[in-house]
């Protein structure tokens, strides 16, 4: 069991969810060239399941520079309005910790993050808004500076999971 109380756990997970979508919805828009920074890179778990794992409208996509590249050649531009955002706690205990690592217990969860809004494929004032539902599962970057380091490119969250619909 985790010795982060509950509340916290809801705390940190709902400010990463919101700042994540942020991030994210912001880089589709207006600097694909970061989009592979947001993804776990390529492993293999123990269990022999290979992350990340990602689907974006039933097309299945290897990495985040995949789909970094997906976004940079085929896909017009992309307004997101994210009109719903909810965050659960998936796994509060992600890896054994070391007594005493307060910082890290703190973000030692994976998450699972569900996204609804609207998408126009077309210039901002241009086409029609086009309904989605996307869905992460988001794990602590292990290359995340810890405590109060210096200002950093590199996300303190990384989607493990993502799966990507167009709703009709």
């Amino acid at each position: 069991m985790s010795n982060v109380p509950a509340d916290i756990r809801t705390k940190i997970s709902t400010e990463a969810a919101e700042s994540f979508a942020e991030s994210y919805y912001l880089a589709l828009r207006s600097s694909r060239a970061t989009i592979a920074s947001f993804y776990l890179p390529k492993s293999e778990s123990p269990d022999g399941k290979i992350y990340p794992s990602l689907v974006l409208n039933g097309a299945s996509l290897d990495d985040g520079m995949t789909v970094q590249k997906f976004f940079i050649e085929e896909m017009p531009f992309t307004h997101y309005e994210a009109q719903s955002i909810d965050c659960h706690v998936l796994n509060p205990n992600l890896k054994p910790l070391e007594s005493g690592r307060k910082a890290e217990a703190e973000r030692n969860m994976s998450l699972l993050v569900s996204v609804s809004g609207w998408v126009r494929l077309q210039e901002l004032s241009k086409g029609p808004m086009r309904g989605f539902s996307e869905t992460f599962v988001l794990v602590p970057n292990e290359e995340f500076p810890k405590g109060k380091a210096p200002k950093t490119d590199k996300k303190s969250w990384l989607i493990q999971t993502q799966n990507f619909r167009y709703v009709t």
